[in-house]
């Protein structure tokens, strides 16, 4: 299985951070486009931010821009490889992933399961823990009993109660979802869309994604410069947050079926 690591190419520390970690030597670095130095104005012949603005109702950042750019580049890495067939994975790590101990054997028997998802969020952004209360609270999927075992290990898949932002730190798509992101750039069409918005990836562009429990990479705190606000947010509206639970994970059951 291809890995690509999407690593700016002055963070030379976080590289080695994450090749410090075992099981990664077989990760190709792709240099992220850089467009901080770069003007709206040129960028606009890349991204269109007009559509962005319309879509999601605010300004589009330049750092967005360069991380939906870099995710499309590799997308179209993996398309070009012609020892990848249309439904084989590649993996996409961020250089800020932090894996679990059994990161390795897991993927390795995640992709031999007849899942049938385009995508499979193994990992996800702005959460603590890999197995945090949080991921429950707020993006629940079925039951336990339900979800399907990957063997030869105590993870599971299954789909959560419906598609949402989980950032780009660590996932898996089939080279087949790779080539349909690739297709709404036909015709002169610029992208306008953010690298985690699952959600647009569901209704637009009819890509299933899979969630991974527990999940098995994580932002590494080392590096995450937010995380102590992110601790704090978990907090906020907790009452609200529960309240909501049962009907979504009604809707996850639902959707398992």
């Amino acid at each position: 299985m291809k890995k690509f690591l999407v690593s700016l190419e002055k963070d030379i520390q976080r590289r080695e951070l994450f090749f410090s970690q075992r099981n990664t030597q077989d990760f190709e670095v792709f240099n992220a486009i850089n467009t901080m130095t770069q003007d709206l104005t040129s960028l606009g012949n890349l991204f269109d931010i007009i559509k962005f603005a319309q879509y999601y109702g605010r300004n589009v950042t330049k750092g967005e821009i360069g991380c939906t750019l870099s995710h499309l580049a590799i997308y179209q890495k993996i398309a070009d490889d012609e020892t990848i067939n249309e439904r084989d994975y590649a993996l996409v790590c961020e250089d800020d992933a932090l894996f679990a101990e059994n990161f390795q054997q897991v993927i390795q028997e995640i992709v031999k399961q007849p899942m049938g998802a385009d995508i499979i969020l193994t990992g996800q952004s702005k959460i603590l823990e890999f197995n945090h209360i949080e991921l429950e609270i707020n993006y629940p999927s079925t039951f336990k009993f339900l979800q399907k075992k990957i063997a030869n290990s105590g993870y599971r898949y299954s789909y959560p109660y419906r598609n949402y932002f989980a950032g780009t730190v660590c996932y898996l798509i089939t080279k087949a979802a790779a080539k349909r992101f690739l297709a709404e750039l036909t015709n002169g069409r610029l992208p306008f869309w953010l690298a985690d918005d699952f959600i647009l990836f569901n209704e637009k562009f009819k890509l299933n994604t899979a969630i991974i429990r527990p999940l098995l990479a994580i932002e590494n705190p080392v590096l995450t410069s937010n995380l102590e606000n992110s601790r704090g947010s978990l907090n906020n509206n907790l009452f609200k947050k529960l309240l909501k639970y049962p009907l979504k994970k009604l809707l996850a059951f639902k959707r398992n079926l």
